[in-house]
């Protein structure tokens, strides 16, 4: 008899109180794949190529799956080694009507969980994910500019998808980055949303042509190709570099309508700042050790053999948020220096500025 394909258990809160939920995910795994009390298990239904280095997975999860909205991110988990990782991924997709959720993974040299996925899962194969999070939405303005590099196209997928359901004839600009045409992804599927959106403009642009670097993006670029700029509303993805370049152009020219950006990098620390010695007291492990100022709170927790919760590593999926007991600290996302005792913080985009105490 095959397993069922998205199972759960009914759930109220006097129930919650009653069951233990570790003893009965032990025993209910071996009834069905997927049956678990509250955590999100998804069998692989398909494995997509969208570029030489990115996949697309397209999952069906257990009804514990609450849903989500275009330009949300979920935690995908698995073990390795016998050791527990997550990395945070886009949703590429919109809600279907047989339920699937789709992400799409870009292989990155020397990553664990990216490596991970493009090498061992199949389909037939289940992965545990987390519940939906993020707050971006789509600029409600048209016409819209929305500005992709690399991995960057995922939330905007999701985005086009919605717009195609929803506002087939939005006026919308896609720039869309790639190191070169084989590294582009998703190009099937805009081919299919340009026949669906009259008035979607797509302009691929490659970085690097026969092993030379071309230009990236500008103002000149940008006056070149979507001279109209300044009346769309925009969004850019995508590595730090695009998007702080891009936030620095609208800053400068004053553009007065609204522009997100996301960067799916992890944020550059400042090199014009010389990193000095700070003591890192950790509270719950009676630790206190010798740290600096030039990298992250994650990173030197790491170090000195602690295992903080962690994620995206980007300051995207609050994983790592931990209370900061005393001290100061600066948010490499912000720029912000906050020295607010008890405060929470994520620590994968905190440097200390000095001695700082966590629970930890």
């Amino acid at each position: 008899m095959s397993a069922p394909s998205a199972v759960a258990v009914p759930r109220n809160r006097w129930l919650d109180a009653l069951v233990d939920e570790a003893t009965f995910d032990f025993y209910a795994r071996w009834l069905s794949p997927q049956l678990r009390w509250r955590r999100v298990i998804c069998k692989v239904e398909k494995i997509v190529p969208v570029a030489s280095d990115m996949l697309a997975f397209s999952l069906k999860p257990n009804r514990n799956w609450q849903g989500f909205r275009p330009g949300q991110h979920l935690q995908v988990y698995a073990e390795i080694n016998g050791v527990r990782h997550s990395r945070s991924y886009s949703l590429t997709n919109i809600q279907s009507a047989d339920g699937q959720i789709e992400f799409a993974v870009k292989q990155v040299p020397g990553g664990l969980l990216s490596n991970w996925l493009h090498q061992q899962v199949r389909v037939g194969d289940y992965l545990e994910v987390g519940q939906a999070f993020g707050d971006a939405s789509l600029p409600s303005s048209d016409p819209l500019l929305l500005i992709a590099g690399g991995s960057g196209i995922t939330p905007v997928m999701s985005w086009l998808h919605m717009l195609a359901s929803e506002q087939p004839r939005a006026n919308v600009v896609l720039l869309q980055y790639a190191r070169d045409a084989a590294t582009l992804p998703f190009q099937n599927e805009i081919r299919a949303l340009l026949q669906r959106m009259p008035n979607l403009r797509h302009i691929p642009l490659l970085t690097d042509v026969d092993g030379k670097a071309v230009e990236v993006f500008g103002a000149a670029q940008l006056d070149r190709l979507v001279p109209d700029a300044a009346q769309r509303a925009g969004f850019a993805c995508g590595p730090a570099s695009l998007t702080d370049a891009v936030r620095e152009l609208w800053q400068s020219r004053q553009h007065r309508l609204a522009l997100l950006t996301e960067a799916f990098t992890p944020p550059r620390m400042d090199s014009g700042t010389a990193a000095h010695a700070v003591t890192l007291r950790y509270s719950r492990s009676g630790q206190a050790q010798q740290g600096n100022s030039g990298s992250t709170l994650l990173q030197q927790a790491e170090q000195h053999g602690l295992k903080p919760a962690s994620g995206c590593r980007m300051g995207i999926c609050f994983s790592c948020v931990c209370k900061k007991e005393s001290g100061t600290v600066h948010n490499l996302l912000s720029g912000e220096t906050s020295a607010e005792p008890g405060e929470m913080i994520r620590l994968c985009v905190s440097t200390p500025v000095s001695d700082v105490t966590l629970d930890l």
